[in-house]
């Protein structure tokens, strides 16, 4: 049985799964084309503001961006991309605390958040290997003794 705040998302998002879970949290499934408007919504007609995190997945098929807001209930956004281009929009203008995890993001899984204003690495090092991201699941970590016989040879 839905309460009416899930009925009121089921309402507010009538093109996406809305699926409820533990504790009246509710996940909303969306396209990266969706999640700008899905904020808005959001903000508009349930108040809730509160970005809690951003949480990035390698689903292996697809990659997946879950955006966790916190308020009166905990509304997760999924957002759904293609493995061979995984680029959702930054949130980074409506929500500048959004900066550091969409720069996770990049840095773990390679998920460009496309419009962010600053893209430098946040958690790996400055001496990382270009395009190996360690959260993917078929990343393959050049281990210091290969490297140092690549640079040998």
């Amino acid at each position: 049985m839905t309460d009416d705040y899930e009925s009121r998302v089921r309402e507010a998002f009538p093109d996406s799964t809305v699926t409820a879970g533990a504790k009246g949290r509710l996940w909303v499934t969306l396209t990266p084309e969706q999640l700008i408007p899905a904020v808005g919504t959001l903000w508009e007609r349930f108040a809730l503001r509160q970005l809690a995190v951003i949480v990035g997945e390698d689903l292996r098929d697809a990659f997946q961006a879950n955006y966790v807001f916190t308020g009166e209930r905990v509304i997760i956004l999924q957002v759904r991309m293609d493995h061979d281009k995984p680029e959702v929009p930054s949130l980074v203008g409506r929500i500048p605390g959004a900066a550091v995890y969409e720069r996770e993001m990049k840095d773990l899984l390679g998920i460009v958040p496309v419009g962010h204003p600053d893209l430098r690495r946040q958690a790996i090092p400055e001496d990382w290997p270009e395009g190996v991201y360690p959260l993917r699941k078929d990343v393959q970590i050049p281990r210091p003794e290969e490297k140092a016989a690549q640079e040998g040879a």
